[in-house]
């Protein structure tokens, strides 16, 4: 049974809809939604018949598990356990090379909203949903200028 690459990518952003509002909302997302979230899209993309393998879609959530696990630990947990997790989710869906796309323009966008909001303390879920969109998007321009800029 195949599935389409579109349905998974549109659950996918359905997904991070739904956590966005969370994080908006109460200021965190339930971690079950993490405990459910990646196995079903582990499943959905193998059977979408995804481009990638599952070594690199293991990469990809290797990477951004551990690149956010340091992050919430040098920052002395001002980063959240949810903004870890959905790190991983992403690495796991885009791979590592969209991976870091995704997190070049969340990192962009943080910065704008930082500068136009006057606030410190970010809600960055949001804003890696928003990278990830770009980065799915635009994937060729986003990691040619950071293959280009290494």
């Amino acid at each position: 049974m195949m599935i389409s690459g579109l349905v998974v990518k549109i659950l996918f952003s359905i997904f991070s809809f739904a956590i966005t509002v969370s994080d908006f909302k109460t200021g965190g997302v339930p971690r079950i939604a993490f405990v459910f979230a990646f196995p079903v899209f582990f499943v959905l993309c193998l059977l979408s018949g995804n481009s990638q393998s599952a070594l690199v879609m293991l990469a990809g959530t290797l990477l951004g598990l551990s690149v956010f696990l340091l992050v919430f630990i040098i920052s002395g947990k001002k980063l959240g356990l949810a903004d870890v997790w959905y790190a991983a989710l992403i690495g796991l869906m885009l791979g590592p090379w969209l991976w870091y796309a995704a997190m070049f323009c969340a990192c962009i966008a943080g910065f704008v909203y930082i500068l136009v909001s006057g606030r410190r303390k970010i809600p960055f879920i949001p804003l890696m949903a928003l990278g990830s969109v770009a980065a799915s998007i635009f994937c060729k321009i986003i990691v040619a200028i950071l293959i280009n800029t290494w």
